[in-house]
């Protein structure tokens, strides 16, 4: 279809309809002890989870790696904060972060 409304919606159908069947496996013990770490409360700013395999999770990530095995986004997500606050460049010791977008100069 030409440009506009339809085309959109055709677009659409297309990004929307799967392309494969996913088969789910049940998740990894490594995956479910990943995620028994990061479910507990504070577990992003807790030394011992980061000790017990989220650094090691990390460092895969950021030095490039590739899982051997999916992850959920929510999962990665927790993760990457969890390394972010322990990295003094991107989020420097003691830093909070504010309770909105709104910049705190325009209050």
């Amino acid at each position: 279809p030409p440009s506009g409304p339809a085309h959109y919606a055709a677009r659409r159908a297309l990004w929307l309809t799967p392309t494969k069947v996913h088969r789910r496996s049940p998740p990894s013990s490594s995956r479910q002890r990943l995620e028994q770490l990061l479910n507990e409360p504070g577990a992003v700013n807790n030394e011992q989870a980061w000790k017990d395999g989220i650094e090691k999770v990390w460092k895969g990530l950021v030095n490039g790696g590739r899982l051997k095995r999916s992850l959920p986004l929510t999962l990665v997500i927790k993760v990457i904060h969890a390394g972010w606050l322990r990295d003094p460049d991107t989020w420097p010791s003691g830093a909070v972060a504010p309770d909105s977008d709104q910049d705190p100069a325009a209050d």
